[in-house]
């Protein structure tokens, strides 16, 4: 999963105390509502070997830059961080569901994320919103089987769902 907090490495103390609370609730999260899902299949290393320029292949390298592993039926996620460009920070973590709410994303967890982010954090409020008008401005694709996706050129990609800039 896409939390690089440790007690070697807390951005701060909330981000720290969060990150004691984030990383098992998503898990949490997998176990309770996840079942029905399909592994992907895939790790690091098999990700690194997708053709250069794919998004799979950006995965792997995003997965070993910031020392995680694919957590399975959870892979959308760091796709997302892939393909949307934010970070592993917590309040990049909570833009990240910003825009996936404004993208189309219903369920319970974005929200949480989000409005938790936003407790934490208030002062990316700019970060937020405009997190969450680029989910609005980008066709939909939160709902699509994005393991087919990996093959793809990820900025061919970004461009087919016209997904715009970031402002911040």
């Amino acid at each position: 999963m896409s939390f690089i907090l440790t007690a070697k490495n807390p951005n701060s103390i909330r981000a720290f105390l969060l990150g004691r609370v984030a990383l098992p609730s998503v898990l949490l999260y997998r176990n309770l509502f996840k079942r029905h899902k399909i592994a992907w299949g895939e790790n690091k290393e098999t990700l690194v070997n997708y053709p250069l320029g794919s998004i799979g292949h950006y995965m792997g390298e995003f997965l070993n830059q910031n020392e995680i592993d694919l957590e399975p039926k959870m892979e959308n996620h760091d796709l997302f961080h892939v393909v949307l460009g934010y970070s592993t920070s917590l309040p990049e973590e909570a833009a990240l569901h910003f825009f996936l709410i404004g993208n189309g994303k219903g369920s319970r967890y974005p929200f949480i994320a989000a409005f938790v982010g936003f407790l934490f954090f208030p002062e990316y409020y700019d970060l937020y919103i405009d997190a969450y008008h680029r989910g609005k401005n980008t066709k939909p694709f939160v709902h699509w089987n994005l393991k087919e996706y990996l093959n793809k050129n990820l900025v061919d990609f970004q461009k087919s769902i016209a997904l715009p800039k970031r402002l911040q």
